[in-house]
């Protein structure tokens, strides 16, 4: 009997010891599994907070009675948005940045937009449908056409 409670005070001593090494060795390595997960939830975050905020701004510009929010691109990166297209007229472009701008989340506007009486109605210049020859959509107002053969 003896000998069995040796056994077995030299397999708890053992065991003991391995797992005081083990979980020491892996403090460490699992502080660094958890640094790496919190910076890959921020950056989903961040991914998903720019989305919603893209998609806010296009809708608010959709809905806008004013502006054709269909001839605006939307583009967003940390509360920054970024406007991009041809509309009817300056008032329009005017329209679209105040629209923007009173978008909860919205800290800055870049204005890219151009005004054109001839802006298509519902494309975004330099975009065209899936299967659409590039030479049916209109060219921006900035872009000079490619010359004649």
């Amino acid at each position: 009997m003896q000998t069995t409670a040796r056994h077995t005070l030299r397999a708890l001593v053992f065991t003991s010891a391995a797992v005081l090494i083990l979980s020491a060795c892996n403090r460490s390595e699992r502080q660094e599994v958890r640094t790496e997960a919190k910076q890959a939830t921020n950056t989903a975050a961040n991914v998903v907070d720019n989305a919603a905020l893209t998609t806010k701004v296009k809708a608010a510009l959709l809905a806008d009675d004013m502006v054709k929010g269909t001839q605006i691109n939307v583009d967003s990166e940390a509360g920054v948005v970024k406007l991009t297209g041809t509309v009817d007229n300056p008032a329009h472009v005017t329209r679209a940045v105040e629209v923007a701008k009173g978008v909860q989340g919205v800290t800055r506007v870049d204005n890219n937009l151009t005004s054109s009486p001839s802006a298509a109605p519902g494309v975004v210049p330099g975009t065209q449908p899936p299967g659409t020859a590039p030479s049916a959509t209109p060219m921006p107002n900035n872009t000079t056409p490619p010359a004649k053969k």
